[in-house]
């Protein structure tokens, strides 16, 4: 009958712990197994919000992120979020007929747009056409579409 051969956990040179068979045949196998758990714990630090801290990763809301697009303007803040309050309430995958996401607009492109990406094409849209978020609003309020 085979007997397996017996390991030892040995310090090495550098004072780490390493697994040696006494016939030395089964070092590459450990190696390739360490090389795995060390790749594996580094893509796993890439994706740590904050490493070793205990707070979970945070996003801001949509809302927040159009009041940071305007510079804090709040004044035009308080228009668009009217704006897009009536036009989808904010729902990046709010669709009235052919018109799609948080600013509502016309282009099927805007279905492939995450939520803060919608609001950047939005202020876009709503810079070139009207200038700023208030005059789209009253452009809203008397026509009932910006």
């Amino acid at each position: 009958m085979a007997t397996r051969p017996r390991f030892t956990l040995l310090l090495d040179s550098s004072s780490t712990l390493s697994e040696q068979s006494l016939s030395k045949a089964h070092r590459e196998r450990i190696k390739r197994v360490a090389r795995g758990v060390l790749v594996a714990i580094g893509i796993a630090l890439c994706f740590m919000p904050e490493a070793g801290g205990s707070k979970p990763m945070q996003y801001i809301s949509y809302k927040e992120y159009a009041l940071i697009s305007l510079d804090n303007n709040v004044k035009q803040y308080k228009c668009l979020v009217k704006l897009y309050g009536k036009e989808s309430a904010f729902n990046p995958l709010a669709v009235n007929g052919s018109h799609y996401g948080i600013p509502q607009g016309r282009s099927e492109y805007l279905k492939t747009l995450n939520g803060y990406e919608q609001i950047q094409w939005g202020l876009s849209y709503i810079g070139h056409r009207y200038g700023e978020p208030c005059v789209a609003w009253a452009h809203w309020k008397a026509k009932g579409w910006h």
